[in-house]
């Protein structure tokens, strides 16, 4: 069952991971109006195709080990909640920079805070799913 509950949160977090990024490109990428810069307005579908395979190899070589040591450490609900949430905002910070350079951030006053904040979300929205699987799973419910 443990591979299952894996097998779901990566397919979660492929469409969660996608449609968050793209949710930032929406909010922040468009500011920019230059050929320069290669988003969603510039490259289309491919931006969105990028964003998939990133967070289909991103999840077995990263989270996965990660969420086996959360899941082992933290075993209040609420506290992984709001781990999750923590780490997603700080990916959504690392997100923000390899998307956006220093340039196009000034420029085109791009905020950081909608990065975090949806990545943020992103992290609550993995937790809850996580939760979910974890007590579907266990014999004491």
């Amino acid at each position: 069952m443990h591979i299952v509950r894996y097998l779901i949160l990566w397919i979660s977090f492929i469409i969660l991971f996608s449609v968050a990024a793209l949710g930032l490109e929406l909010i922040e990428g468009y500011k920019i109006t230059t050929s320069e810069y290669y988003g969603l307005r510039n490259i289309g579908f491919i931006f969105i195709t990028m964003m998939f395979l990133i967070a289909s190899v991103f999840y077995p070589v990263i989270l996965i080990p990660l969420s086996i040591v959360i899941s082992k450490i933290v075993t209040v609900a609420l506290g992984r909640v709001l781990l999750y949430s923590m780490l997603g905002g700080i990916g959504g910070i690392f997100i923000f920079h390899k998307f956006y350079s220093d340039h196009f951030i000034q420029e085109y006053d791009l905020n950081i805070s909608s990065s975090i904040l949806i990545f943020g979300t992103v992290g609550f929205m993995y937790a809850l799913i996580d939760n979910y699987l974890q007590r579907r799973q266990s014999p004491l419910r």
